[in-house]
């Protein structure tokens, strides 16, 4: 997967912008985070294949610490029965 982490990082800023203008309510930053996993997670199935998603996760794990050092995920091999 080709990464333009300047562009990606752009988009980042541009959606955080929005959300933050938003907010409104104390509860607003569960219901944006849920609303926007949901969406994701729909976008990508309609977008992509699971290969590609696939490829796609491990991408944002393997760069994950570029936009937000420190930060550490574990990556595992466990499969998950659906």
């Amino acid at each position: 997967m080709k990464s333009n982490l300047k562009r990606m990082s752009q988009i980042q800023e541009d959606l955080v912008k929005h959300i933050d203008s938003q907010i409104k309510d104390p509860d607003d930053p569960l219901y944006m985070a849920t609303m926007l996993l949901k969406h994701s997670i729909v976008l990508y199935k309609k977008m992509m294949t699971d290969e590609e998603i696939q490829n796609m996760l491990d991408h944002v794990i393997d760069t994950l610490d570029e936009g937000y050092p420190g930060f550490e995920i574990t990556k595992t091999t466990k499969k998950t029965l659906h």
